[in-house]
């Protein structure tokens, strides 16, 4: 007997569960709307954000760029300075 009702009382728990996750799914419990709508929010963002990290990445690599060529025309222009004896042996 005290099986009998341990089963029948694990199939009542099975039932209350699935019952209960099935409002909660429902779209039209309140709980359910709730649900579905931050679900929706959730994955819209994450789209989104995948989007605006790869902008992102490419104006980071853009402006590393842009910061190394510019220290390389600088360092060029301090070692390819003309010196002043250099100017005055052209100009005579």
């Amino acid at each position: 007997m005290a099986i009998a009702f341990d089963s029948h009382t694990r199939l009542n728990q099975r039932r209350l569960t699935n019952q209960t996750v099935n409002s909660i799914r429902s779209p039209f419990s309140p709980l359910g709307q709730a649900h579905q709508l931050s679900s929706a929010l959730v994955k819209r963002l994450w789209w989104h954000t995948k989007g605006y990290g790869t902008v992102l990445g490419v104006m980071l690599l853009v402006l590393g760029s842009l910061m190394l060529l510019n220290l390389h025309w600088l360092s060029r222009q301090l070692v390819e300075a003309p010196s002043e004896d250099s100017t005055a042996e052209d100009a005579g």
